[in-house]
């Protein structure tokens, strides 16, 4: 099939569903299409693609990318409309009967798409293209054009058996992306003028272990902060039994490591943390909790929970909820239940009715509220490094994001992606109020030793 040379240049938009993973694969598919000529726009713009990166993790997931794709093959006839991600590998199916709808594309091997599609023609046959096999990591480093902070996946896949989980059937087994190549891909960003890296991956804690030289995370994370301590860098989801003392030190010895980690809980019933096939236990996870919180007191620590999991009692809801709220998590990402075709999970006995999942997730998002406010009050008077972020409100000043997580809001102009020291004053609605008192110079290492922790 000869390409189709468009009399304007051509020009790609995209929509990213899901996880952190998913939005470093749209900005590195963006490179691609970049690479072969083509110009990047937001998704509300005039495009002659547009890409719908899906996600599948939960069935409201897979019903939003759906929609997305319906409502581009709509509001786009005369564009070529594709979709791609863990969605399109797992359940192809209801995208491959879109009408409209010019290629489908599988998980991991989207990067290879963009010289097969930039041929297609919206009246041309819907193309499917599934996935084959499990490649190696491909070493990639794309610029974040909307956000200021970038992401760079080192790992790829899961070992896991999570009861309720489809991952690792959409993105195979655990692969590393080898240390030369994340040190390669941390110096190339530094050199763009990236301010702060997030290591991503989906199951980052994971990283190393298939490796021919077996790398601990924290081995490479700790010679990864000692070569650029002109980064700040985050760490994205790990696992608790992940969080070992080797990468805790890191945060006494580095201070550009960010202080903030997302630690999942799912439950706080040993019940159904048995039935879910995690490897913990609930004091387990408290103590590891608890240990970081008292040798860091303003480390933002997140936490994820599954609301309604077949077998969730009124007892064990409430063993759950007791458990959080004494505990000093900084937010919560909760998640109602969600059967997922093929998973142990889905036909398990003792499924939780809507309604009541739906009660008991109001309950925890109040919970959340709270566990936000008391994070804000514990960080007031303390200063800490964050950088701007695009935009702002004219009541309430210019955004800026801390390196515990917290989105602060000064009266003073800070442009997109500089880094500013702030001290926290206030509080601010869900946020928070700051004062800057140094902008970047003299070096991080000099200028966080001796702040908040």
């Amino acid at each position: 099939m000869r390409p189709y040379l468009l009399p304007k240049t051509r020009r790609a938009a995209f929509y990213t569903l899901g996880c952190k993973v998913n939005r470093f694969e749209s900005d590195g598919l963006a490179q691609k299409f970049r690479e072969l000529g083509w110009e990047t726009v937001s998704f509300k713009e005039p495009a002659d693609l547009y890409l719908i990166n899906t996600c599948t993790v939960t069935a409201e997931a897979q019903r939003q990318s759906l929609q997305m794709v319906r409502q581009a093959v709509r509001n786009h006839p005369e564009a070529v409309v594709g979709a791609v991600g863990c969605a399109t590998r797992l359940f192809p199916e209801p995208f491959l009967e879109i009408p409209g709808l010019r290629f489908v594309g599988g998980c991991v091997n989207k990067m290879a798409l963009p010289p097969l599609v930039v041929s297609l023609r919206p009246e041309h046959r819907t193309l499917y293209l599934p996935d084959e096999g499990t490649p190696p990591l491909e070493p990639l480093f794309p610029w974040p054009e909307t956000r200021t902070r970038a992401l760079l996946k080192i790992q790829e896949g899961c070992d896991g058996a999570c009861s309720y989980c489809l991952v690792p059937r959409a993105r195979g087994r655990s692969r590393s992306l080898p240390p030369e190549e994340v040190r390669r891909g941390l110096k190339h960003l530094s050199l763009m003028g990236v301010k702060e890296v997030v290591l991503t991956g989906i199951h980052l804690g994971q990283y190393g272990s298939d490796l021919e030289r077996p790398t601990p995370l924290a081995a490479l994370l700790k010679d990864l902060l000692d070569r650029h301590p002109e980064l700040q860098i985050r760490l994205s989801s790990l696992e608790p039994q992940e969080v070992g003392p080797d990468l805790r030190d890191l945060f006494h010895s580095f201070p550009n490591l960010c202080r903030h980690l997302h630690i999942p809980l799912q439950s706080g019933d040993d019940g159904i943390l048995k039935a879910m096939n995690r490897t913990y236990s609930s004091a387990f996870y408290r103590e590891g909790i608890l240990d970081l919180h008292q040798r860091f007191p303003t480390l933002s620590i997140g936490a994820d929970l599954i609301i309604g999991f077949p077998g969730e009692t009124e007892e064990a809801f409430s063993k759950t909820y007791e458990f959080v709220s004494k505990l000093p998590l900084s937010y919560l990402h909760l998640f109602p239940f969600s059967p997922r075709p093929g998973t142990p999970a889905a036909t398990f006995p003792g499924q939780v009715p809507q309604k009541v999942k739906k009660e008991r997730l109001r309950i925890f998002r109040e919970l959340d509220r709270r566990k936000r406010r008391e994070f804000i009050a514990r960080c007031l008077g303390k200063t800490i490094w964050a950088i701007g972020l695009d935009g702002g409100d004219p009541q309430r000043g210019n955004r800026v994001l801390t390196e515990n997580y917290l989105t602060v809001f000064v009266s003073e102009r800070v442009e997109k992606n500089e880094r500013v020291r702030l001290k926290l004053i206030g509080p601010d609605g869900e946020g928070i109020k700051g004062k800057i008192v140094e902008r970047e110079g003299g070096g991080l290492q000099r200028i966080f030793l001796g702040t908040m922790l």
